[in-house]
C-alpha cells in the first residue's frame, strides 16, 4: 500500500466491531509509533494501552461521551514525559550503548540540557505535547497500514485519566487513539485545495 493511499484513505472511526485486535498486530503499530521524530530525538513520551472494558468505561466518562473510547479494541493513550533529567540520562546511555562517538554524544546530550534547563515547566509540558502531536500521525497512519481503523482524540481530561490510570505526575496524557475493527463507513474526506492552505 503506498503511503499516499494511507493518508488519502485513512479516516477517523467512530465505532467499532467487538472483536479484538491480536495483541501482535498492536505491538507492530507500537514499533511503528516508536519510529516517529522527535526534537534532538529525546522520544520525550509514553503510552499506555487499554484494552480491558472496565478501564475503557471509566475512561468513557471523562471525554465527554465519546462511544469510540467504549467500543474500540485498544485505547492506546499518548503521554508526554517531563522527567527532563530522567530523559536526558536515558538517552545519554542509549548514544553510548550505540558506540556514538565521544564528541557527538557529549554535543548532543549538551545541547538538550542547555535547551531543556531553559524552559519553566509549562514550556517543557509544551514542547514534550508538540513532539506526542507528532507522534500521532505514525499512530492513525500505521493503524491503516496493518489494516486496523482508529480515531484520534485530543479532548479529554488529562487529569481523569491520570488518575483512573494512576499515572505518576511526571506523565501526562496528552492525545488517544483508538484501534479496532470499523463497524462505521468511510464517507469521504473533505479537505481544502492545496492552494487554498498556501500563504
Amino acid at each position: 500500500m503506498e503511503f499516499k493511499e494511507i493518508v488519502k484513505n485513512r479516516y477517523a472511526c467512530r465505532q467499532y466491531l467487538d472483536k479484538k485486535v491480536p495483541e501482535e498486530t498492536i505491538r507492530e503499530l507500537l514499533e511503528i509509533m516508536s519510529y516517529s521524530v522527535s526534537a534532538i530525538n529525546l522520544q520525550p513520551w509514553r503510552i499506555k494501552v487499554v484494552s480491558d472494558q472496565e478501564t475503557k468505561d471509566k475512561l468513557f466518562e471523562a471525554t465527554w461521551g465519546q462511544n469510540q473510547v467504549k467500543t474500540c479494541s485498544h485505547l492506546l493513550v499518548l503521554c508526554a514525559d517531563v522527567d527532563y533529567p530522567a530523559i536526558i540520562a536515558k538517552f545519554d546511555k542509549t548514544l553510548a550503548a550505540a558506540n556514538a562517538p565521544d564528541d557527538m554524544r557529549s554535543a548532543m546530550v549538551e545541547l538538550a540540557a542547555n535547551v531543556s534547563n531553559g524552559m519553566s515547566p509549562e514550556q517543557k509540558l509544551q514542547w514534550s505535547q508538540n513532539q506526542v502531536y507528532i507522534m500521532l500521525g505514525n499512530a492513525v497512519n500505521g493503524a491503516y497500514s496493518l489494516g486496523l481503523a482508529s480515531g484520534p482524540m485530543t479532548a479529554f481530561q488529562p487529569g481523569e485519566f491520570a488518575k483512573i490510570l494512576k499515572l505518576p505526575a511526571n506523565i501526562v496524557p496528552t492525545a488517544l487513539v483508538a484501534v479496532g475493527y470499523p463497524a462505521d463507513k468511510f464517507l469521504g474526506k473533505m479537505r481544502y485545495p492545496v492552494d487554498e492552505i498556501l500563504i
